[in-house]
This record gives structure tokens, sequence and C-alpha cells, in this order.
């Protein structure tokens, strides 16, 4: 049955595109709603999907690319994009893109943390940890973790648990970035009870809807990445 809905989706995605029909091109992507939400900001109880709207778009490609190519892992993205061309992958990343940033709400009742964990948490995601080669979460994502054009995403309106797996599977190679792979190198340096702790302490964090990436180079991460071309990367 899953494989059969899954079929008539991947149908509805890779149909040929017209011209014209940029208006309605948000009704070819509606079983995208099921899991990111009606408008990308993503579902309650849907815990490892993901918001999509106002990323940005060239990360939100890479992403595509990476379910199509196998650099991540997912039964029903890969079967969603699996036999579409690149330019079809750049057309659903830019609409998302262009879509009003707005996620779930804060998670104020996700989990707990005792007063260290969250001060242990908002000090990485600040400060990093010089010690152990940490960047600050900040220092890629933004000082309000909104996003850096044209590859960095939010992080602000993610459910623990799917930042929780994600760590995990940058660890353990199940996610993979364009190289240099920076979030493998750094998931790789974080205890588990740190990465448990980040992923509660952004997924308590307030998030105003409407607040976009930060335009391209307009701060420079510490470190080169796949996902920021060259130029806009401290030296």
């Amino acid at each position: 049955m899953l494989r059969a809905t899954l079929l008539v989706l991947l149908l509805a995605l890779a149909s040929p595109a017209r011209a014209d029909d940029s208006a309605d091109f948000g009704e070819r992507l509606a079983a995208c709603a099921a899991c990111h939400g009606q408008h990308g900001e993503g579902v309650r109880g849907a815990e490892y999907y993901p918001h999509l709207a106002g990323k940005p778009a060239g990360y939100l490609f890479e992403q595509l690319k990476g379910f199509r190519d196998g650099r991540r892992a997912s039964t029903s993205m890969t079967w969603y994009v699996r036999f579409a061309d690149d330019a079809f992958l750049q057309r659903i990343a830019q609409w998302y893109a262009e879509l009003p940033p707005r996620t779930r709400g804060a998670d104020t009742g996700a989990a707990e943390l005792t007063a260290e964990r969250r001060r242990v948490a908002q000090n990485l995601v600040e400060h990093g940890d010089p010690a152990r080669d940490l960047p600050a979460c900040s220092s890629c994502h933004g000082a309000n973790l909104a996003g850096l054009e044209p590859g960095v995403p939010a992080l602000l309106g993610l459910p623990a648990d799917y930042v929780i797996a994600q760590f995990g599977a940058w660890r353990e190679g199940v996610r993979n970035g364009a190289p240099p792979d920076c979030m493998h190198d750094i998931a790789g340096r974080i205890a588990a009870d740190d990465m448990r702790a980040i992923a509660v302490y952004l997924s308590q964090q307030s998030n105003v809807d409407g607040l976009r990436p930060a335009p391209a180079a307009s701060f420079l991460p510490p470190r080169a990445c796949g996902s920021l071309p060259h130029a806009q990367v401290a030296k």
C-alpha cells in the first residue's frame, strides 16, 4: 500500500512542467504538505520532518540532490525525487525558499533540561568549545540562528528528535554533505549528551515568522564547508 501511494505521489511530482504553470506549481507539491506542512512550516506529530519555508534555495537544492543521489537516506524522499533532474529539483527548492519563513512553535514541553545542561547547550550554541575544535552553532547559522544564504539553514523551529537524528546521521555517515562535509566533522566531536542538550535547547527557542536567512557574505563562517562558496568562509 505504501509503495503504491509513493508511486502515485512520485508521478504527480515528476509530471512534465508547462511553461505557464507557475501559479499551480504549489499544487503539484501537495504531497509534501503531509510531512512538511501546508505552507512548509512543519507538522506537529511529524517530528522527523523539518520545516522548509524560507530556507535558502541552495541548501534545499543540495538536500534534494542528496536524497536522489544517495548521500541522504529516506525511503519516501528517495521515491519522490529519484527520477528528477537538477532543473526540477532547483525549481522545488526555489518555490519553498520564496515562501514566507514560518515554523512550528517552540517545543516548550518537548523535554526537560537541568539548569547545568541548559547552560552547556547555550554555551555550545553561542560560543562553541575551542578545546574540542567545535565552532559555535551561531558562527555558521547566524547570531539569530536564522541561517545564511546560499546554503546554511535556520536552526529554529526544529523538533528536538529531528536534530538528534541528524547529528547521528552525520556522525555515522548516513547523511553526507557536499565536501568538505563540516557537519560530519563537527558531529564526531560532540558527546551524545551534548547532542541531546543542544537539540532540546534549540527546539525550545522561540522563532519569529518572517525572519529570513542572512544575506550571502554578510558574515563569514569560521571554517570551510561544502554548503558555502570558498570565498564566503573566513580565511
